[in-house]
């Protein structure tokens, strides 16, 4: 089988060869462009802070000017805030000075050594690892406040249910007393029972002696009338007698 051929694609003319000298000034002429560009940019940008300053000041006093002139009303005074960095002092960079001014002959405000550069990085890196340890010692202090968090819970609890223990020793004191009282009150029902029928005993025994006295109260009457009997009897006689002796 016969496999097409591709055509042969055209090769694109080579572009001139220019000279070190020409990429030079190419490289010169591109620079002064981007730094005329940077110079307007920064000129405007400098051009717009200026007139919004300006403009936030003329609404400053305008503002000033209504509150003078407005009624005074009670509301909370409110400190405005001047330091926008919160303390922290950035160095001052001077960057006009870091720009060259000609790329051929360039003279840079800010140069450093060799020595300079080994010392600064390796500073640079024992400040970033410092760093690195105030972080981990950060996230360690975070953590340990979270563990002493769970700590006191842990603490709450313990506590909590020693609470309850106590509380359950006290319905075992408050029922051993009430127990307690139950068997008093048992022991002095059965000393009432003792007693009770003690009483009962006695009285029975009063009943036997009254049933006597009565008895030997009830024989004395009987006696007593008895002889009452006689008495009437032997008095009759004697009088039958004395009346018959009477009449003979």
């Amino acid at each position: 089988m016969i496999r097409p051929t591709k055509p042969k694609a055209e090769k694109a003319p080579k572009a001139p060869r220019t000279s070190i000298g020409a990429k030079a000034a190419q490289v010169a002429t591109a620079t002064a462009n981007s730094l005329g560009t940077i110079t307007d940019t920064v000129g405007a940008v400098a051009g717009a802070l200026t007139t919004g300053r300006a403009q936030s000041a003329g609404a400053a006093i305008d503002l000033q000017q209504a509150t003078a002139t407005a009624p005074r009303t009670q509301r909370s005074e409110i400190i405005k805030e001047t330091d926008f960095y919160g303390g922290i002092t950035l160095p001052e960079m001077d960057f006009n000075g870091m720009m060259p001014g000609d790329l051929l002959n360039p003279s840079i405000a800010n140069t450093a050594t060799e020595e300079q550069l080994t010392t600064g990085l390796e500073t640079y890196a024992g400040g970033i690892r410092a760093q690195k340890l105030y972080q981990a010692g950060f996230k360690y202090i975070s953590e340990l406040g979270k563990t002493k968090q769970e700590f006191h819970k842990a603490q709450a609890s313990i506590i909590k249910a020693s609470t309850e223990g106590i509380k359950v020793q006290q319905e075992i004191v408050r029922f051993d007393r009430q127990n307690i009282e139950l068997e008093i009150d048992l022991v002095k029902l059965e000393q009432s029972s003792e007693k009770l029928n003690q009483e009962g005993i006695k009285l029975t025994g009063m009943q036997k002696e009254t049933t006597q006295i009565s008895r030997k109260i009830e024989a004395m009457e009987l006696k007593r009338e008895a002889e009452i009997k006689a008495v009437e009897v032997q008095t009759m006689m004697i009088t039958q007698k004395y009346l018959d002796e009477s009449m003979n």
